[in-house]
């Protein structure tokens, strides 16, 4: 066991050869009753005795994820519960005062409606095995919870509450990380898709930038929904609400409810494959981010190269010609003739190529008019076993935390190529960390 004395009081962790690991560590209040359609709160109360930070907390309500066990070593069903809000610290065992360590805050992707902090792939202990930083990895609210525009239902309520959720984390790592040994002027926020597009959200806040020295992200570009968009996802919901459960005041509603629900909005609009994002964040008068906005910090940003191909496996799971062009309508993309999708493989190039690859050259090129910025292609793959055929969407991730016995567990052979790849990236991730520099200003990483 290890212990770190804060302001807030004693917190208990697991200390191993190398490495000190902190995990549930509440960082906002529960948001649960009224407090679930509201802001978070940021947890500035002692607590009584001392916390026990041994083991994950309950994950945030979230629809069942195929690829959570693809992306796992070992199967396992964690805990749902909407008292979920909080964060797990991850440190080099041997570590001092005097030389405080940059800080690598971690936000999941999902499409905003899965993800959790104690996933296996976002597990970074090969991280600070290899190299001196802190990376500290959070839960904050998904789905309708996190996403949907409740003051469109009451003005008393908001909307954007995960945001609010990750803004806590950052506020209270910016406040607490220095009694771990961290340095709270060296914040490097770090995302992958809707993780992604959060710091991008986050960054256009003004109170936001002080707290973030540089940020890495990971194919992802927000488009965020407008206040009309948002209103009337808020009123589809609430009719639906109206149907489901009229008699029941939205604060009671059970868990099992609020899941419903938003499977029963989703089946409005069809199938998507991840691609529609049904709940994402909402552009107001007090959050008013939109996309393509210049960022005030130095930026690592970065696609794979065939980031659609986890979208559409096969011939079987390709969407419908006719849903796959009202999917991409809705995006604001231009519709593609029928012959242009009527193959998995073209609706799997055309994500890549419309979602992904000309997004990033064009919001590459607003960064670069403001600030520092770096790139990277990752661009491996294993051409002997079909689940790792190209570098599809999420699969770098393996790589930037060093987890590459999940890919093992696949029944994939690991080679030295492989081990020396993600090392590098790794060596490269906290490089950036330190220094907001790297030695190329775009990396290709096969």
């Amino acid at each position: 066991m290890t212990r770190v004395q804060t302001t807030l009081g004693t917190i208990r962790g697991c200390r191993f050869n190398d490495y000190d690991v902190f995990k549930g560590i509440p960082y906002a209040q529960p948001p649960v009753g009224i407090k679930r359609f509201c802001h978070a709160q940021l947890i500035t109360k002692a607590w009584c005795g001392e916390l026990d930070a041994t083991q994950f907390s309950p994950v945030p309500l979230q629809p069942f994820n195929s690829l959570e066990s693809f992306f796992s070593v070992h199967t396992h069903t964690p805990v749902q519960d909407e008292d979920c809000l909080t964060l797990d610290i991850w440190r080099p065992r041997h570590i001092t005062n005097e030389r405080p360590l940059p800080v690598i805050l971690y936000f999941y992707g999902g499409s905003f409606v899965n993800g959790h902090s104690a996933q296996a792939l976002y597990q970074p202990d090969a991280i600070v095995q290899q190299q001196d930083v802190i990376v500290v990895t959070c839960n904050y609210r998904l789905g309708a919870l996190g996403f949907l525009d409740w003051s469109a239902i009451n003005p008393a309520w908001d909307c954007n509450n995960g945001l609010s959720d990750q803004l806590c984390a950052l506020q209270w790592i910016h406040t607490h990380i220095a009694a771990f040994g961290g340095d709270p002027t060296h914040i490097t926020l770090m995302g992958q898709s809707a993780g992604a597009m959060s710091i991008q959200a986050l960054l256009q806040m003004p109170h936001v930038q002080p707290l973030v020295h540089n940020a890495v992200m990971l194919s992802g570009i927000l488009q965020p929904d407008t206040a009309t968009q948002a209103q009337k996802k808020a009123h589809e919901f609430q009719t639906l609400k109206n149907h489901l459960a009229p008699d029941t005041p939205w604060e009671a509603l059970t868990a099992d409810t609020i899941l419903s629900l938003m499977m029963a909005h989703q089946a409005q609009y069809g199938k998507s494959k991840g691609l529609e994002l049904l709940y994402q964040p909402v552009t107001t008068l007090a959050m008013p981010f939109k996309a393509n906005a210049p960022l005030s910090c130095p930026i690592w940003i970065g696609v794979t190269t065939a980031e659609g191909d986890i979208y559409i496996q096969n011939e079987l799971k390709k969407l419908a010609t006719p849903q796959f062009q009202k999917v991409v309508a809705r995006a604001g993309l231009t519709i593609p003739e029928a012959h242009e999708i009527a193959t998995a493989q073209q609706q799997r190039d055309y994500i890549t190529k419309h979602y992904f690859h000309i997004p990033f050259q064009t919001y590459k090129k607003v960064l670069q008019a403001h600030t520092d910025v770096y790139t990277y292609t990752f661009d491996w793959s294993h051409a002997t076993h079909p689940a790792y055929h190209s570098a599809y969407h999420i699969l770098d991730v393996t790589f930037w935390f060093g987890r590459l016995d999940i890919i093992e567990a696949q029944g994939a052979n690991i080679t030295d190529h492989d081990r020396q790849l993600s090392q590098r990236m790794i060596h490269d991730l906290c490089t950036f960390a330190y220094t907001s520099q790297l030695p190329q200003r775009h990396i290709h990483y096969r």
